[in-house]
């Protein structure tokens, strides 16, 4: 698009407001008869009014596309057409004429927007379509549409339905799969209406959304919004809409680099943690964090002004295990960040939490086929040393002496396999290395997490079949 094409619509659309000559479109007299004819069966089709007006008006194109310049006859031909299509939408008063006048409305609304670029020219007089009856025009025009869905087959509809229900049980991580198949198709009027009423009256859409209750019009809303559906979605109360409005996040902070994503985020989440779904929240979006994200930054601070509860909730949000350092490193961000600011007393209960799940978890213990093929790499190493940090010294020696003595003489044990002996050495090793990083933690000069894994001898790294599956690949 040329860069001159929005602020010359802009100034267009200004100008039309000022009293002065009008020109009625012929391509739009035709359907507005066509109306009054066929009445309440008529159907608008958007793409034959645009091909209409593209023939009628052929430098619009020229202008959005080509960089063509406007003669002086051009602009004022397109001034007086944007002035009879205003004024004209703000004497059509649907409450008088029924279905009739509400077509009239998307007819006129329509060729507006499509002689528009970009609704740039409706964004800069919506201070006068705001005060008229436009806005609850839209919401009535808008609440009368039906969405399609993108298929006809069955099995897709069957699960379209099954979807609303999933949700609203806490399941978002099924949403979040259904994200990736839902992309909504729509006409261009119904991206206008939804446009304009967000420009107009954006109490008005965040109703309407509520209203619709909807996951295919929730997606369709926030492709229209775009970069503006993060910031929206905090006034909107469904947290489906909050929820896929996350989408849009790298767009917000790509077209807007001024907002607070991290502050947009934050208050998504204290506005979700006061709703039954804090925890489905959680468990799509953060089972597997990532050091240093957006999401993680958002959570951390939203964590710190929040309850014991929600904190136990992220706890057992979080898989345990998981190859390679990363969600390691971010959930020990994480905490480090909220335990700075709720102080080390309230966090105790964290560092609690997390070692219970831990302990019982034991490394996949009670896991049918679970190998271990070396010392591991847990996503709860930081909070579960830090537990350890917490308990005496005496405490600490004589559980890393019941671990170290349990390990030396582990081949005095009886095992069914090979591979049974490793995995269960492998596991003591893990829990001795937390305990030994825990002593370290009691010294207030160690990092977050434990150092890198290594085997104990060259001897262990040959019996136990050692091998890190968390190490970089050598050549």
């Amino acid at each position: 698009m040329t860069p001159d094409a929005p602020p010359l619509a802009r100034r267009i659309f200004q100008q039309a407001l000022k009293p002065g000559p009008t020109w009625q479109p012929v391509s739009v007299a035709a359907v507005l008869e066509r109306l009054e004819t066929l009445g309440d069966s008529y159907q608008l089709n958007v793409d034959e009014l645009e091909v209409a007006l593209d023939a009628e008006f052929p430098w619009r194109n020229q202008l959005v596309f080509q960089s063509y310049q406007l003669d002086p006859e051009e602009l004022e031909t397109w001034t007086q057409v944007i002035r009879w299509l205003m004024r004209t939408l703000l004497v059509t008063d649907i409450s008088t004429n029924g279905r009739g006048s509400l077509q009239r409305f998307q007819v006129l609304l329509t060729a507006l927007s499509l002689l528009d670029v970009g609704c740039e020219g409706l964004s800069a007089v919506s201070s006068k379509l705001g005060s008229s009856h436009v806005p609850l025009t839209l919401v009535e025009v808008l609440q009368k549409t039906e969405q399609i869905p993108e298929s006809s087959n069955a099995r897709f509809k069957q699960w379209l339905r099954e979807l609303p229900r999933g949700v609203k049980a806490g399941n978002f991580k099924m949403l979040q799969q259904a994200q990736r198949v839902l992309q909504p198709k729509f006409r261009a009027d119904i991206w206008t209406y939804v446009f304009l009423l967000w420009k107009l009256k954006p109490e008005q859409l965040a109703r309407f959304i509520k209203a619709r209750d909807s996951i295919l019009w929730d997606i369709l809303i926030c492709m229209v919004l775009d970069a503006n559906a993060p910031q929206f979605a905090l006034r909107v109360e469904s947290v489906t809409f909050k929820f896929i409005s996350l989408s849009w996040l790298g767009r917000m902070k790509d077209i807007y680099p001024e907002t607070n994503a991290v502050g947009v985020h934050e208050q998504l989440l204290l506005q979700v943690a006061k709703t039954p779904h804090w925890k489905g929240w959680l468990e799509a979006n953060y089972a597997y964090p990532t050091t240093g994200s957006e999401h993680s930054q958002a959570l951390a601070e939203a964590l710190a002004k929040l309850t014991e509860s929600h904190w136990k909730e992220f706890i057992f949000a979080l898989a345990l295990s998981k190859s390679g350092n990363s969600a390691a490193e971010a959930v020990a961000d994480i905490l480090t960040n909220v335990e700075r600011k709720i102080g080390s007393t309230k966090a105790k209960s964290i560092w609690l939490e997390a070692f219970e799940r831990w302990n019982a978890w034991d490394y996949g213990s009670c896991e049918e086929h679970f190998f271990l093929s070396s010392p591991q790499v847990c996503t709860f190493d930081f909070p579960v040393a830090k537990h350890y940090s917490l308990m005496s010294v005496a405490q600490r020696e004589a559980l890393q002496h019941e671990l170290e003595d349990a390990i030396l003489h582990i081949e005095q044990r009886w095992f069914s396999s090979e591979l049974e002996l490793c995995t269960e050495r492998n596991r003591l090793a893990s829990r001795l290395r937390l305990i030994r990083h825990g002593s370290t933690l009691a010294s207030d000069v160690a990092s977050a997490l434990p150092p890198p894994v290594q085997p104990d001898s060259e001897y262990a790294e040959v019996r136990y079949r050692y091998h890190d599956i968390n190490a970089p690949l050598t050549s």
